[in-house]
């Protein structure tokens, strides 16, 4: 056994019976079931927030989640030559398939019932809690900029990408705008004050990456990225990846929204706000954000073919926004 087993064995009450690489964590067989050991370089602070959440959640009925594992002294996390470790939870199974019509109805309802499990969260004065409310015009007016900028680096250059990107620069940024200018009008605000009232919170990693099927059980896990927010962000991130996967069939959204209806109420305005999040060239802005400011992440047939992705789906995307007005 090594040092860091025998820390762990020390500051959990667990016995560990083996200890495996695991992409960039360690799967660890214990006396009670398989657990995750992560290793993170925030602070403690914020792993007891992630903690906190996911007991809370647990507490009000979300059970279906990689709860973080207590240490002997009732701390969520140990310092381990200066890192930060802690435990969680193994769900074994499979990601969820957005292919799938009845997985996909599976992951609104589970979004529901963890929004609504989340009211009135209160973290302790021993976690550092982190809230998204009231960012997002600042958040899209900094995307704006970047999109303008960018503008230039790609009309000084040769490659394809390139040229794709100097010829429909101008009508993404444009709708951006406008989504901007519809925010500012909207009831973003009221919609932020009332969920600081309620104190709810949002996953903020919504994909079929942390849905994962167990036993035809799904679960939610991956909380790092939990924060209080409103409960559209998460449900946005649902909407977007499977319209994308359905060339945005408006009646594939409104399968998701009615069964996230089923346990959590969506109200007038939060359609209006959705409609407006699914304007703004998201997609647009991350590729050329990432080919220009850290292009060796993916090849240069990789950008071409998201760049292409998202030019070829405008069309149908402005129809898909119509048919949502309607909704």
């Amino acid at each position: 056994m090594n040092e860091f087993e025998r820390e762990l064995q020390l500051n959990y009450n667990l016995k560990i019976k083996s200890l495996t690489n695991f992409r960039d964590m360690f799967l660890a067989d214990t006396d009670i079931g398989k657990k995750l050991i992560k290793i993170a370089s925030v602070k403690r602070e914020r792993i007891n927030f992630i903690g906190e959440v996911k007991e809370h959640l647990f507490n009000n009925g979300f059970i279906h989640i990689d709860r973080n594992i207590p240490t002997v002294k009732g701390d969520y996390s140990i310092q381990f030559n200066e890192q930060t470790v802690y435990i969680t939870d193994y769900i074994e199974g499979r990601e969820c398939n957005l292919e799938s019509k009845e997985e996909t109805i599976g992951c609104a309802g589970l979004l529901a019932k963890m929004h609504r499990a989340s009211y009135g969260f209160v973290c302790s004065e021993n976690s550092l809690g982190r809230s998204e409310l009231g960012r997002l015009p600042g958040s899209y007016r900094k995307r704006l900029d970047e999109i303008k900028k960018l503008r230039k680096n790609a009309q000084k250059g040769r490659m394809k990408f390139d040229n794709l990107v100097s010829k429909n620069i101008d009508y993404f940024y444009e709708v951006g705008e406008q989504a901007l200018d519809l925010l500012l009008i909207s009831d973003y605000y009221g919609l932020v004050e009332e969920a600081q009232k309620n104190r709810t919170i949002s996953h903020h990693d919504f994909n079929h990456h942390n849905i994962y099927i167990q036993n035809n059980e799904m679960f939610l896990i991956n909380f790092e990225h939990c924060c209080y927010d409103l409960k559209v962000y998460d449900l946005i991130n649902l909407l977007r990846r499977k319209m994308r996967k359905c060339n945005w069939d408006i009646n594939e959204a409104v399968i998701i929204l009615n069964e996230y209806s089923r346990y959590e109420a969506l109200s007038g305005s939060d359609m209006v706000l959705m409609k407006i999040m699914l304007m703004f060239p998201q997609k647009f802005w991350r590729v050329i954000n990432k080919y220009y400011n850290s292009r060796k992440s993916w090849s240069e047939q990789s950008y071409l073919l998201r760049i292409q992705e998202v030019i070829d789906e405008a069309q149908c995307h402005r129809v898909f926004l119509e048919k949502f007005s309607a909704l």
